[in-house]
């Protein structure tokens, strides 16, 4: 009676319990032409029950999209995504007239497969808070996405689910155009304190303000070990106060990419980011800055920050845009290459490939050429080479002339690494030559002294060499005469023996024969 009493009241609710009693308990039995408004849908319903991986609920009738109708649309489609086990990609930018949001939403919270959810319309009076335990259970969540006006009641419903049930799968987290203001991020970044482990977060189009880059920064002063590689900021209302309180927080992560596009930077904001660029954690590959108007004062200050930078590789903005004119260009030309000295160039940037736009067609075209010698290894023999044709020797006469043969073989490494690279047009080889011996020429003519000093001091050294030959064999000859004499020594010594045993030494000649003749017979007969 009691269980008969539950069922019931369960197809009251229109819960889960009531569609899986609808079903008997066996999902497959129930034809999904039946329960659907259309056939589109029920083919959806259908491959949701096999294997559907990606699933798309919106208001277009196209391949894959569940359009909600009239009837019990949502509420049959929450009970087979809570059953599926292979749904992977659920996104919602619609729910149309359907009814049983509730049952929809509580077969949400049965699925584990769900890796990326994308809600991008609003909870039609459902709070977000209903789908925590979906939050709690699911430990394969790796992206959540969000694309509608988020009221400050929902992003604190968002903060409060995610605060409560930390979803340590989750690695990309996004809030596109949903216009959450200073205080809607506020308490969405409070509640980010607990996810070190997020490596994407794009912003774009909130009006964050100071008070929300405020917020970021905290969070990310927070993280003792960050994963944090793509911030998008594009679009938020920052200007140069609020970009220097972020820049205190980005220091403390591993960002490669960053996006601060459309919003109110001018080149003072942009310099107070030069500690961060000048430090040895700086792993930024991508910086945007496209549509602030920060003039040449911008561009010199990007210039100052980046020299030294070890990071960086593509800097994007438009010129027209942002107010670039020839002194802007001017300090990327010498942040590039700076011909002033060789030392100065040699600590010229060779790091960075792109400065303006995505093809540069803005690029001046000596920028253009630096930024393609870039590319290509040891990028600061190159710039050298074509920014000074008559290279000084006399910063290196300190070191005198140990120095020397490093110069000529820097030459001689630097035309083979040419033609390696196919440079050897802009620089010719015979031209190289002429280089490598004028600077041999500046290192005789600037020490004349040293030079024939370094003749004679060579000279002595080659004839006290061959004075430790010439001991040196005296030595060994020495040595093999006393081995000898030795050996002639044990030699006399064994034929005096020998002659004792024949009878003694003879005489003369013949009689030493006889005598040795006489002696063997003597033995015979003994």
């Amino acid at each position: 009676m009691d269980v008969e009493t539950n069922r019931q009241r369960a197809m009251e609710r229109r819960d889960f319990g009531y569609y899986e009693a609808r079903n008997r308990g066996c999902y497959r039995d129930v034809k999904s032409k039946d329960i659907t408004s259309c056939k589109g849908n029920a083919s959806i319903l259908q491959r949701l029950r096999a294997s559907l991986q990606v699933l798309d609920i919106s208001d277009h009738h196209v391949y894959n999209h569940f359009v909600v109708g009239e009837g019990d649309d949502l509420g049959w489609l929450g009970y087979f995504i809570g059953k599926s086990k292979y749904l992977y990609d659920l996104r919602i930018t619609s729910w149309g007239e359907g009814e049983n949001i509730e049952a929809f939403i509580e077969g949400i919270n049965r699925n584990q497969s769900i890796n990326s959810l994308h809600i991008g319309t609003d909870l039609r009076g459902v709070s977000f808070r209903n789908l925590r335990p979906f939050f709690r259970n699911n430990n394969n969540l790796y992206q959540l996405e969000f694309n509608f006006e988020v009221g400050l009641e929902c992003a604190e419903s968002i903060a409060f689910v995610l605060d409560e049930n930390r979803c340590q799968s989750l690695e990309s987290l996004r809030f596109e155009d949903c216009n959450l203001g200073e205080d809607g991020f506020a308490v969405i970044a409070t509640a980010l304190r607990t996810y070190p482990e997020l490596e994407e977060l794009h912003l774009q189009h909130n009006n964050i303000g100071l008070m929300g880059c405020t917020a970021l920064a905290d969070t990310l002063r927070g993280w003792e070990a960050s994963n944090l590689k793509h911030l998008d900021l594009d679009g938020n209302g920052i200007d140069d106060q609020g970009l220097q309180t972020l820049a205190a927080g980005i220091t403390n992560t591993k960002l490669e990419e960053l996006y601060l596009s459309d919003n109110l930077i001018t080149g003072a904001g942009l310099r107070s980011m030069s500690d961060y660029f000048q430090s040895e954690s700086c792993c930024l590959k991508t910086l945007n800055v496209l549509r602030n108007d920060f003039g040449d004062e911008g561009a010199v200050a990007l210039a100052d920050i980046l020299m030294g930078n070890k990071s960086l590789t593509s800097l994007h903005f438009i010129s027209h845009q942002s107010g670039i004119t020839n002194p802007g260009w001017a300090a990327f030309s010498k942040l590039l290459c700076d011909p002033s000295s060789i030392k100065s160039t040699y600590h010229s940037n060779h790091i960075i490939t792109t400065i303006g736009e995505y093809d540069m067609p803005r690029t001046p075209l000596n920028i253009r050429r630096y930024l393609e010698l870039n590319e290509y290894p040891h990028p600061a023999i190159h710039k050298i080479l074509k920014s000074h044709p008559d290279l000084d020797m006399e910063p290196f006469f300190q070191w005198k002339l140990k120095l020397l043969p490093v110069v000529i073989n820097w030459f001689r490494s630097a035309g083979s690494r040419m033609l390696a690279n196919n440079l050897g047009e802009s620089i010719q080889r015979q031209s190289l030559q002429n280089r490598e011996l004028s600077a041999l020429y500046k290192f005789v003519r600037g020490m004349p002294d040293l030079t024939v000093m370094s003749y004679w001091q060579q000279f002595v050294m080659n004839a006290q060499a061959e004075r430790r030959r010439i001991d040196d064999e005296r030595r060994r000859l020495e040595d093999e005469r006393r081995r000898l004499d030795g050996e002639r020594c044990k030699l006399d010594y064994d034929e005096e023996a020998a002659w004792v045993r024949l009878g003694g030494r003879p005489r003369s000649e013949g009689e030493g024969s006889s005598n040795f003749v006489s002696g063997v017979k003597r033995r015979r007969q003994e």
